[in-house]
């Protein structure tokens, strides 16, 4: 664990500074999690809070879990059938099962078969790469992670997407081209473009 707490071994200081303000076995969880993630499905595409907290720098606190996006969860299943690591159904607020959840990590893996599928396959396939306590795990990019948030509409996650916006961290014609291409399938357009020129 104690590589894992290595400044060195992170791209965003803010996260390492996140996480060490953790306990040890928030830390292990975590640090355990994007391990087995890493060495079982490198495909996986870092989403949600821990990603946000890659962005921002002084937003909100980490939360200890950490959320994964997947093209295939059968596949995945069956890693952690093989491995006799136990996992359960993950469920949105309409009782949708929208992937899994694997306590011993404390990790979500979300279905990309689900929700938004063109947002879910933007996502997948425009990620960058960061370092996580000396791993390359790739993440979500700025632009389509505020799209996320504002879109699930939460107060929380509004929130969160006025704080990227503000950040400094978004490319504005990169923002404004993913709207254009899923423009179809938002819920409210119009407020996700006027969002980026308030600013």
């Amino acid at each position: 664990m104690k590589m894992f707490l290595i400044k060195e071994n992170y791209t965003s200081n803010n996260l390492y500074v996140e996480i060490g303000k953790l306990n040890e076995n928030e830390i292990r969880e975590i640090s355990k999690g994007i391990k087995w993630t890493l060495n079982n499905y490198p495909t996986a595409v870092l989403i949600g809070g821990t990603a946000l907290v890659s962005y921002l720098s002084g937003g909100r606190d980490l939360t200890p879990d950490i959320d994964f996006m997947i093209i295939d969860v059968t596949k995945l299943k069956n890693l952690l059938d093989d491995q006799d690591i136990l996992y359960k159904p993950l469920r949105d607020n309409n009782n949708n099962i929208i992937g899994i959840n694997v306590d011993e990590f404390n990790v979500d893996f979300l279905d990309a078969n689900s929700n938004n599928l063109a947002l879910n396959k933007l996502i997948l396939s425009t990620y960058r790469q960061t370092i996580i306590g000396g791993g390359l795990v790739k993440i979500i990019n700025p632009e389509l992670l505020t799209i996320m948030k504002l879109e699930l509409g939460r107060d929380k996650d509004i929130k969160d997407g006025f704080a990227l916006i503000q950040s400094g961290v978004l490319n504005k014609e990169n923002y404004l081209k993913y709207l254009k291409i899923l423009k179809n399938t938002l819920f409210d357009y119009e407020s996700l473009v006027s969002y980026i020129e308030m600013f």
